[in-house]
């Protein structure tokens, strides 16, 4: 798998206005999900709730240009992994939501699909890693609020923060 550096670095040497413009518009929809993503994960951990009126747009907003960027970059692959990203992640969440409703609220499963389809331009692996880094790091988050005596067995832990910091390490590190 290769990571989004990689992506970004190979098409700005490319040095031609479609190289270019792929790297430009990759970057841009990555920088507004990290830029939403940190709003989000403050409004989450405050109110318990991450807003459609906010979540919902950002599909578009990142998921265009990063397809511009996957045909512009000569890599149309990536549009059939951004579909699977956002099928796989967004569908587990919708059956986890299904199997525990009082477990995953509605904001949780909005932001999944935007995570699946953002992580899986670049490779379908990187968004069930980036699914599966999001449970982690909720785990750790709620240990150390358990273990802090901040948390007991009742009490609602924010998840939207935990998802998008997984997203984040596997955006950073794979």
């Amino acid at each position: 798998m290769r990571s989004v550096t990689a992506f970004l670095g190979e098409q700005f040497a490319r040095g031609d206005a479609a190289g270019w413009a792929a790297g430009v518009l990759a970057a841009a929809a990555f920088a507004l999900l990290a830029g939403a993503g940190v709003w989000l994960g403050a409004v989450d951990v405050r109110e318990h709730r991450l807003p459609g009126r906010v979540v919902r747009p950002l599909y578009p907003a990142c998921g265009l240009p990063l397809a511009a960027a996957a045909v512009l970059g000569g890599e149309p692959v990536r549009l059939l992994w951004m579909l699977w990203g956002l099928v796989l992640v967004g569908g587990a969440y919708v059956l986890l939501r299904l199997l525990s409703p009082a477990g995953l609220g509605l904001g949780d499963v909005r932001l999944s699909g935007l995570l699946g389809l953002c992580l899986g331009f670049v490779s379908v692996g990187h968004a069930v890693l980036g699914a599966l880094a999001g449970f982690v790091a909720g785990g750790l988050a709620a240990a150390v609020l358990l273990v802090a005596g901040r948390a007991g067995p009742r009490t609602r832990i924010a998840f939207g923060p935990a998802m998008l910091a997984g997203a984040l390490a596997v955006l950073v590190l794979g």
